[in-house]
């Protein structure tokens, strides 16, 4: 068996779902559909939180993971493939090598340059 993607993955359970049709995919955002995903995306960022500070590690994997599929199905839905998205940003990301930390995050260095994401 070949190896798929997360994103992959969500978007097969998508189509599977009948959650994925040509007039769901509108760049420009707006559909019901849209709508409804963010939703899943903002609930899912709740409970990770709520889980992270009330409950165990497996519920936290768990909502952490439902959080990365309703992200992985909001980016289909609108369009664009996220493994395109994230390898883009991982590459704008390496360009902050050197870094500083200010406040615990990582801090643009001097040869950083932004992710093109314009033509997805």
């Amino acid at each position: 068996m070949t190896q798929s993607s997360n994103a992959e993955l969500v978007k097969t359970w998508m189509q599977s779902a009948g959650q994925l049709t040509g007039l769901d995919t509108q760049k420009n955002g707006g559909t019901i559909y849209q709508e409804q995903q963010l939703n899943f995306v903002e609930e899912e960022f709740y409970e990770l939180l709520h889980a992270f500070k009330n409950e165990g590690r497996e519920a936290t994997i768990k909502e952490a993971v439902d959080l990365l599929w309703t992200t992985y199905g909001f980016l289909h839905l609108v369009g664009v493939n996220p493994n395109e998205a994230f390898e883009r940003i991982y590459s704008s990301n390496q360009t902050k090598i050197p870094f500083e930390f200010k406040d615990g995050k990582v801090q643009k260095g001097k040869n950083y340059v932004p992710p093109y994401l314009g033509d997805l």
